[in-house]
């Protein structure tokens, strides 16, 4: 099984072609380094066998109508060495797909675990519109995901595109619990900017947390209890679990347990706030709550990424 990557995409093609690069040589040359960078990649049989983890399976691109169109073209940019910044020799920009593609196509087999056909999804997105933005990046993510399977493995780049797309892209892995790994590509000056290949190992590769919110499903009950009921004081509270959510309360044996181990995280987190010698729905629950609507609709519809990609205008899917 291998990677779905996903990345925010502008103008520059290094964004891209960057990282790969750089995965590829560690997958390439796969040292005691290299196999521990990919070893949460893959399931448990392969690494057990010995066989390398972590190759690329495909690259879900979000991006704009303008630069999915050709109408504003890529930047020029430096067919560097890899592993070396270098200012020559410059390649001519132009239609975005149309350069990724024929440099994807020169890349992908170094990284692509033997497939001999790599996915590109072009997901279309609006730039300014953070709402539709995330939205469309959840569908992704929850097709991806799987209903009822194990799912695809979901690596999150944070370099290109806007900060709409980014912000969109982390409110994704923090809400869904789904995403594995989340980074960020360093250039450590303009000429490493311009790179098509990755510029050197040391600073390049910005590993970032994956901090989840995804709640569990005690902590979902207690607030879908005050949602219905207004405000609760404690002892009603831990009462109503005890006898209406016994199949998830079995380990709180009393109502401070509850305070101390459920209500006081939630408080801090603003899901939940006091009120009147209760608990109500926090501020925070009221902000998150659209955000996970449309994440939870996304994950009903139990589509896979290919039928997404068919049943949406805004996403194509197209080989490599």
């Amino acid at each position: 099984m291998g990677v779905y990557h996903l990345m925010g995409l502008g103008r520059s093609v290094g964004v891209v072609t960057g990282p790969l690069t750089y995965l590829a040589h560690r997958y390439q040359r796969w040292n005691a380094d290299d196999q521990q960078f990919f070893a949460r990649s893959g399931e448990v049989r392969q690494r057990q066998a010995g066989q390398k983890v972590g190759d690329v399976q495909a690259l879900i691109l979000f991006t704009t109508r303008e630069v999915l169109k050709g109408e504003v073209a890529a930047f020029d940019y430096v067919d560097n060495p890899p592993g070396c910044t270098a200012e020559g020799p410059i390649k001519k920009g132009g239609p975005m797909k149309e350069v990724l593609r024929r440099l994807l196509r020169r890349e992908w087999p170094a990284i692509s675990g033997g497939r001999q056909i790599g996915e590109i999804f072009w997901c279309e997105v609006d730039r300014r519109d953070i709402r539709t933005t995330y939205e469309r990046v959840v569908w992704v993510v929850a097709a991806l995901a799987g209903v009822g399977g194990q799912g695809k493995e979901m690596w999150v780049n944070l370099t290109g595109g806007n900060n709409v797309i980014n912000a969109a892209l982390e409110l994704a892995a923090m809400l869904s619990g789904d995403v594995a790994r989340m980074y960020y590509i360093q250039a450590e000056d303009p000429a490493a900017e311009k790179c098509a290949r990755y510029t050197g190992e040391n600073g390049y590769w910005v590993e970032l947390p994956v901090m989840p919110l995804a709640l569990g499903r005690l902590s979902r009950a207690i607030i879908d209890l005050l949602a219905r009921n207004g405000s609760l004081p404690l002892g009603t509270m831990y009462s109503i679990l005890q006898n209406e959510y016994w199949d998830l309360s079995r380990g709180l044996i009393s109502a401070e347990v509850l305070r101390d181990e459920y209500l006081a995280p939630l408080w801090k987190q603003g899901l939940i706030a006091e009120s009147d010698g209760g608990y109500v729905v926090g501020p925070q629950w009221e902000l998150v709550r659209t955000y996970q609507d449309i994440l939870e609709k996304a994950r009903q519809a139990g589509l896979n990424i290919g039928d997404l990609a068919r049943q949406k205008s805004w996403l194509e899917r197209e080989d490599l």
